[in-house]
């Protein structure tokens, strides 16, 4: 087994995790390594095509694949070690980690690990709403994947399963790949968004809104046939031929809990301190890794509060 060691081992090529090692390096720390368990680093942003990133910490206006590239372009550019298509799967000490790629097994020492492995989106399995399992069933960033990465035709009639930021981010997607969104399904009395943001997509796209709603259950055995919701205590179906559950977010704590990190019994994400030390010193948590959920400009700047 290969065997290397580092000053830095940072986890996630996000926004966060990209901006901590070009940081890190200006203050003079030389031997940084970057892992990213996907084929191409950049994190969520690279297939979120529309814009909005970018004004807290470049203040300017970005879409999201021009800002992750942004960073990963300085990285590159920075001679800063980055590893794609590698995943660490468990420790193999207090400051080690076993990792996986095309090269075999490896084991990596640091002096300081930081844990910025982000967070994905509850999937519909885990959020118990009954039905067969039909394709054309997608959270936000399976979406945006196979619309933007993979090129994949989606349908034509959609209905979207939350109203935070990231719904509406998902509502465009769906409008690129020429799919009509006919509901956005709230189950809270008011979005989760901003209420401008509301009004204008629902002139803009033509959707109903339906608030005090839940999905109870989905239609269709090979494909998405429609959804029965309960709205106000009074079923009823909406036909179409896409689901999209946004939001609803869950930390990605895999590495965290494997490493016997204490963590937060409600959001479920390690517990730190002012400075982003987790439980174990040496090892930090930044990022989404850390909810509740931010805009990814928003957990580059808290980023910068991290101090060894």
């Amino acid at each position: 087994m290969k065997r290397s060691e580092y000053d830095v081992l940072i986890v996630g090529a996000g926004p966060s995790g990209l901006a901590l090692a070009l940081r890190l390096q200006k203050q003079g720390i030389k031997k940084i390594r970057v892992l990213e368990r996907e084929s191409v680093a950049g994190g969520i942003p690279r297939h979120s095509f529309h814009t909005g990133y970018g004004l807290r910490d470049l203040h300017r206006l970005m879409s999201g694949p021009k800002y992750s590239q942004y960073y990963v372009s300085r990285i590159h550019d920075a001679g800063i070690d980055l590893s794609t298509n590698t995943t660490a799967f468990d420790w193999a000490g207090e400051h080690s980690l076993a990792l996986t790629s095309s090269q075999g097994l490896e084991e990596v020492t640091a002096q300081k690990i930081i844990l910025a492995t982000g967070a994905r989106e509850r999937p519909r399995t885990a959020r118990l709403v009954p039905g067969a399992r039909p394709r054309g069933i997608f959270t936000t960033g399976s979406l945006q994947q196979s619309v933007y990465l993979n090129s994949q035709t989606i349908g034509s009639r959609a209905v979207i399963v939350g109203t935070d930021h990231v719904s509406y981010s998902a509502l465009i997607t769906l409008s690129h790949a020429d799919v009509k969104t006919v509901a956005m399904i709230e189950s809270g009395p008011k979005i989760k968004s901003f209420p401008p943001i509301s009004i204008a997509t629902k002139l803009l796209y033509g959707y109903k809104l339906f608030t005090r709603s839940d999905v109870i259950d989905i239609k269709g055995t090979d494909k998405v046939e429609g959804v029965v919701i309960r709205h106000n205590g009074i079923e009823k179906s909406i036909p179409c031929d896409t689901v999209v559950f946004t939001a609803d977010w869950i930390p990605d704590n895999e590495l965290a809990r494997k490493g016997n990190l204490i963590m937060d019994q409600v959001t479920k994400s390690p517990i730190v301190n002012a400075h982003y030390e987790t439980s174990r010193s040496g090892v930090f948590a930044v990022g989404n890794l850390l909810l509740p959920i931010k805009a990814a400009d928003q957990c580059v700047l808290d980023s910068n509060r991290l101090k060894f």
